[in-house]
């Protein structure tokens, strides 16, 4: 669960004062200087929403109350805080992705990049749900996290040494949903990981050795590259799913609403040129 930020802690902790008036907006800024830049705007009656970074919550307009979390409009349905982050969700620049820095699968019209973890389970799930997809062309960067994931960067290195880089990725990914499928290897969760993670490791090896591959291969590589991308912009985790138009959906993303996104992305490509 996101923690709340030091601009929300501060609305909480600060005590409100009850002055309802028309200059909300400077007033709010006046009494928290981090809501300095934020977008300031009235909402669900009596209530302002103010979105920040990824932030949105609602504060009254006696500064009484503040509302974090999802608010739902009951009478549509619609869930205002979904609506106003993806509103108000910053735009990547795709025209500074290298795409020579990226394994490439598929060869559609429509375009989607994605930076993704080769040992992040999510990342592998998403997988699944690419292959469903239709006239697209998918662009995997690749962003080992390695304080989540220590044995990500030497794998992501492999995979960028071999001769077919699409194959390779596809199979760790299949041998990881090999390694982490099945009875427990031990009654204690994290011995159990490091063991499934051993004997992951050991079958990647073994895959390497049947192509007359060290145990890690080294070769130049975009990975520092991708890293330095996804921190300039702001991609703290993996999946992070690029859409056409620069829209940025991040983790674990079902069919439907990537197939939703591709098409709204084209659309709104299509429309600017």
């Amino acid at each position: 669960m996101r923690s709340i930020s030091k601009l929300t802690a501060a609305l909480v902790i600060a005590g409100y004062a009850a002055l309802a008036h028309a200059g909300f907006p400077e007033e709010l800024v006046k009494r928290f200087p981090a809501a300095q830049g934020a977008k300031i705007q009235p909402s669900i009656p009596g209530f302002w929403s103010v979105v920040k970074g990824s932030e949105v919550f609602f504060v009254r307009d006696d500064f009484s109350v503040l509302i974090t979390g999802n608010v739902i409009d009951l009478r549509t349905k619609q869930n205002l805080t979904q609506a106003l982050e993806q509103a108000n969700r910053p735009k990547i620049d795709v025209a500074q992705l290298n795409l020579k820095d990226a394994i490439r699968f598929g060869s559609g019209s429509r375009k989607l990049y994605v930076f993704s973890d080769p040992d992040c389970p999510y990342c592998r799930r998403l997988d699944g749900e690419l292959t469903q997809l239709k006239d697209v062309t998918v662009y995997i960067f690749p962003f080992p996290l390695a304080q989540l994931h220590p044995n990500a960067p030497g794998v992501s290195e492999a995979v960028w040494c071999q001769s077919d880089r699409a194959a390779a990725w596809a199979k760790y990914q299949d041998l990881a949903r090999d390694g982490f499928s099945g009875p427990p290897l031990d009654a204690d969760p994290e011995a159990d990981y490091k063991k499934r993670s051993a004997r992951l490791i050991s079958s990647w090896r073994d895959y390497l050795h049947s192509r007359r591959q060290p145990d890690q291969p080294t070769c130049e590589n975009p990975i520092a590259r991708n890293l330095a991308f996804g921190e300039k912009w702001s991609i703290n985790g993996t999946p992070a799913l690029i859409f056409e138009d620069g829209t940025l959906v991040p983790g674990l993303t079902p069919t439907a609403r990537i197939e939703a996104q591709l098409t709204q992305s084209h659309a709104n490509l299509t429309a600017s040129k």
